[in-house]
């Protein structure tokens, strides 16, 4: 990803978005882990513009991004609650430490974890 400044232009790697969106998922009370599934390696085999890892998906779109994080969540949180501050933490850490626009954070809540 590219991000254009009145200096030059600053590569960042969908390694470190990816990373930002760990720790950011890791700070969610309720969250046990992230959990890489088979769909979504099969996407990345036919999408170029993805780049997957553990749980974390990235596609990148013009100057945007969407990421898909698949989890697994404690028993008896409030999932849907849950979710969504996922998704607001990763947006706000992704954007304020890249200046890289978050189109959309998609959430697959892949099991639950007693």
């Amino acid at each position: 990803m590219e991000v254009i400044s009145e200096d030059g232009k600053i590569r960042i790697s969908n390694d470190v978005i990816m990373l930002i969106a760990k720790k950011a998922v890791e700070e969610v009370e309720g969250v046990i882990s992230l959990n890489s599934g088979l769909p979504v390696g099969i996407m990345e085999f036919f999408d170029k513009n993805t780049t997957t890892k553990k749980g974390v998906k990235i596609k990148n779109e013009e100057s945007k991004v969407i990421i898909n994080l698949s989890v697994v969540v404690r028993y008896g949180t409030v999932i849907p609650e849950v979710i969504q501050e996922v998704q607001e933490r990763v947006k706000k850490s992704i954007e304020a430490m890249t200046d890289i626009e978050v189109n959309t954070v998609n959430i697959f809540v892949q099991g639950i974890e007693l």
